[in-house]
């Protein structure tokens, strides 16, 4: 299996981080890296991440950032980073709470390696038979809105920009990920946007693919406010008319 990293963006995750689950990963795999990236965390979480690295110091790095710069610099920069450390075939994300298990990292790679031509493969929370998917009534409905609009945007047929599980061709990543993002929170959309920009829509259709996980468990302990909500509409606009300016 070619190599993966996995990039773990981390803020204030004493509570919540699940070590016993990235120990047992580590154990069974020798072909997915972790990069966990601590955004300024004011808990325990640096000391965590350090003692995680110390018993898998070959299969993980951590990155300590001075100050919470918020989840897209802190996601960016770990991306970044991880190909100064390693030859990474592929590079991605997931969420520090493992809202996705971490065995979906080879359902994404299964997926994006069906066809040469895919660059990006990332996770969608659809509810349906035969998966376990649990997610806040109080944000997904607000959230389904949201994601229309990001459709309507991005002229994409997506359903799910946001969910925290993406894989990409270690190839596409300097480009994507060289600028830093205009939102804190919406970088997800900006990807999609700034991929757009590179190939054109026609052929983003084409080297994407969008894979409904088996598996998707909402945490308690989001640093996503429910109030971010009524916020959000402004700065996907904010968003769009950055992108629009760009791609004329």
């Amino acid at each position: 299996m070619p190599k993966i990293c996995i990039v773990i963006p981390c803020y204030d995750e004493e509570d919540r981080l699940p070590v016993k689950e990235f120990n047992n990963f580590l154990t069974a795999s020798d072909s997915v890296f972790f990069y966990f990236v601590n955004d300024g965390s004011n808990d325990n979480t640096s000391e965590i991440l350090n003692n995680l690295h110390k018993n898998w110091a070959e299969e993980t790095r951590v990155l300590n950032l001075s100050h919470n710069s918020g989840k897209a610099e802190a996601v960016r920069r770990g991306v970044l980073e991880s190909l100064n450390w390693k030859d990474f075939d592929y590079v991605g994300y997931f969420d520090a709470d493992l809202s996705t298990p971490l065995y979906e990292i080879q359902f994404l790679f299964d997926h994006i390696n069906q066809k040469e031509a895919y660059q990006m493969a990332f996770g969608s929370r659809v509810k349906r038979i035969g998966a376990r998917v649990e997610r806040n009534a109080v944000r997904h409905y607000p959230s389904r809105i949201l994601a229309t609009l990001i459709g309507m945007s991005l002229k994409l047929p997506v359903y799910d920009t946001q969910c925290g599980a993406k894989l990409m061709k270690a190839g596409i990543i300097p480009e994507i990920f060289k600028m830093p993002f205009i939102s804190r929170w919406f970088f997800d959309v900006e990807i999609f946007a700034r991929i757009i920009r590179i190939f054109g829509l026609k052929t983003s259709l084409n080297i994407m693919i969008e894979v409904p996980l088996r598996q998707w468990i909402d945490t308690p302990g989001s640093k996503i406010r429910p109030t971010y909500l009524f916020k959000a509409p402004l700065e996907l606009l904010k968003i769009h008319l950055a992108y629009q300016r760009k791609n004329e």
